[in-house]
């Protein structure tokens, strides 16, 4: 190993991989935890590359393709660094928590750019995203459908209003090759996302969704480590001609579709399924089978996630139409 680091990371050698693990010690709270890594030196110098998964915990393709790229890539290949995080959520993932982490409760991917004197998920923002993510140039953070959602793979990335970087950012989300693309936020969501904030902080940077329930399904896996790979090579930090891929297709806007009561949600649509506005996407009876409620469509366009799991609190996520 050599002193170079990238914060707490530290980083090989040019020319070899290092796996490992990190903690952020100036945070007692942080500290009892540690995440893991595995890096990449380049043969050339060059820029830095950054692979994170596993935000939420139980999105298990992610970090399976994290883990894949890490230990796969060539270092004789590369030009610059890349490093990977391949489980960010390090309490939820033995914990199998969906969405959130067990320390507080919250969505770590709704709460950067984070705070230093916060909950412990603000917490980690702030070091995260102060420490690592804004000292890299490029970052893809990977996921899936939780364990309790299924989704037609999809790339999701914001426009900074930096001409080159937001080209930079579509070359990247071209690159992955899914069919759609999302560059709205959701409906109704808070702010705060890791992909999102590192775009507003100088980075090039964006989200991609493959798989979900929990299953590793090796196509869904596969379809990850070949859109990183393919990115990697679009923006020359891997050596090889990109694959020539369809440009994804960017609807006008992310409308996620929520419970009015709690009960049994039977929904009636299935992922990439196109709908019209006022279409009947599902309905919502109670414990005993009474109709409460009828789901409808708010806008035409194409299903891009649903909730597979019927057991619905009030104002609990149901899927999500990208607007055609």
């Amino acid at each position: 190993m050599t002193d170079r680091s990238l914060g707490p990371i530290p980083l090989p050698e040019r020319g070899q991989r290092a796996t490992g693990s990190f903690t952020f010690a100036d945070d007692p709270s942080l500290a009892k935890y540690r995440w893991p890594f595995l890096a990449i030196g380049g043969q050339q110098s060059g820029a830095t590359f950054l692979v994170t998964a596993g935000i939420h915990a139980a999105e298990y393709t992610g970090i399976e393709a994290a883990i894949r790229l890490g230990r796969t890539l060539d270092p004789t290949a590369v030009r610059g660094t890349i490093v990977v995080i391949p489980l960010l959520n390090r309490p939820g993932f033995y914990e199998r928590s969906i969405y959130t982490n067990p320390e507080d409760g919250d969505n770590l991917n709704r709460l950067f750019p984070g705070r230093s004197d916060g909950t412990w998920g603000e917490r980690f923002a702030h070091h995260l995203l102060t420490e690592i993510v804004k000292n890299v140039d490029y970052a893809i953070d990977l996921h899936a459908g939780d364990l309790i959602e299924d989704l037609v793979p999809f790339v999701i990335y914001r426009e900074v209003g930096d001409p080159k970087r937001d080209e930079t950012i579509r070359q990247m989300a071209n690159a992955y090759g899914a069919r759609w693309a999302v560059k709205t936020a959701p409906t109704g969501e808070r702010p705060g996302t890791l992909f999102a904030v590192a775009a507003q902080s100088g980075v090039a940077a964006m989200l991609a969704e493959s798989g979900g329930r929990g299953l590793l399904v090796e196509e869904d896996v596969i379809r990850h480590v070949r859109g990183v790979t393919n990115i990697l090579r679009a923006v020359g930090i891997l050596a090889g001609t990109p694959e020539p891929v369809a440009p994804a297709r960017v609807v006008k806007s992310f409308d996620w579709l929520r419970s009015p009561a709690e009960g049994m949600f039977h929904c009636r649509v299935s992922v990439d399924q196109l709908v019209k506005k006022d279409d009947v996407v599902g309905e919502l009876t109670d414990l005993v089978g009474e109709p409460l409620a009828t789901i409808t469509a708010p806008v035409g366009g194409v299903v891009l996630f649903t909730v597979t799991s019927p057991a619905i609190k009030k104002d609990g996520l149901l899927l999500a139409v990208g607007a055609l």
